[in-house]
């Protein structure tokens, strides 16, 4: 049986770009992914969908998020209201 899950924020309420870079990339990858899956094929391309994904992050997305450590997943990012850990 595991121990119960352990949860130290690290900082609340951050806009995108205060966010630790590896996180930032991985949220731009991420969203990059998904367009590529949900458009027609030929709407985006890898290099295209991760220039409007960064954009979007980077100039108009209005998320707040939750930088924080956990016992079970190290360190981890949830945006503020969609939080995986309670």
């Amino acid at each position: 049986m595991r121990d119960e899950e352990k949860i130290k924020i690290i900082k609340d309420n951050l806009e995108f770009s205060e966010l630790p870079i590896k996180f930032q990339n991985q949220i731009i990858d991420d969203e990059a992914k998904s367009m590529l899956i949900s458009f027609d094929e030929g709407v985006y391309t890898k290099e295209t969908a991760k220039k409007d994904a960064k954009n979007y992050y980077e100039n108009h997305c209005e998320n707040k998020y939750i930088y924080y450590i956990s016992s079970w997943r190290g360190e981890c990012v949830d945006v503020k209201g969609q939080e995986t850990y309670w």
